[in-house]
């Protein structure tokens, strides 16, 4: 039994092992840097397609005995299988390649230059002089407050402890002295407004305990 089912097993296992090596190659460091669960939170979604994959094709084995189907069209019909059932994976990775690995390769590459460990609690980083570009590129994976377009020499200094809630958030930023501060995503912590020259420089600073 287990020898008739070894070439499902290995269709099977060559298609959760390309799917890891895709994960791999888009999860690059600015996305492991601000989603450090994405790479085991994913692997857990490859290894439930496959097992709905193995599922998809012992029902179909019933249909190959009473068919009588081929061995070759056996394959074939596994593989288009799991290629269906992991569609999702697949079509999700690539769009992800696609945004880090070349259209925002550049964009990626800056930011992960800038970004530094910071001391404080267990875990975090720090940032100085980003652009509202790759500042924006955080928010679209962590949580930090969104900024107006205005926003340039943007900082950030951001610790957390892990298995418990405790962080400390700290984020600054310029506006032409002009514009208008948009408060809507500072809503948990305290602001601070420095007015120099025609910029204002607004320090916003968040704290859990």
């Amino acid at each position: 039994m287990i020898r008739k089912s070894i070439k499902y097993l290995i269709l099977v296992l060559i298609n959760l092992i390309i799917l890891t090596g895709l994960l791999a190659y888009w999860t690059d460091f600015v996305e492991l840097t601000f989603n450090s669960l994405v790479r085991p939170i994913e692997f857990l979604k490859i290894i439930g397609f496959t097992l709905l994959s193995l599922i998809g094709i012992r029902i179909a084995i019933g249909f190959f005995r009473k068919w009588k189907t081929s061995i070759k069209k056996r394959i074939q019909i596994s593989a288009l299988i799991t290629i269906i059932i992991s569609s999702f994976l697949y079509f999700n990775y690539s769009k992800k390649i696609y945004e880090n690995r070349f259209l925002k390769r550049d964009l990626r590459k800056e930011l992960a230059e800038k970004i530094e460990p910071a001391n404080g609690l267990t875990h975090g980083t720090k940032a100085n002089n980003l652009t509202f570009e790759q500042y924006q590129e955080i928010t679209r994976i962590k949580w930090f407050p969104k900024l107006q377009e205005n926003a340039e020499s943007i900082s950030y200094y951001y610790t957390y402890d892990g298995f418990l809630p405790d962080y400390s958030f700290d984020l600054s930023y310029n506006l032409p002295i002009n514009i208008d501060i948009d408060l809507t995503e500072f809503k948990y912590g305290e602001i601070i407004v420095d007015t120099i020259g025609n910029i204002k420089r607004i320090t916003y600073s968040e704290y859990v305990e």
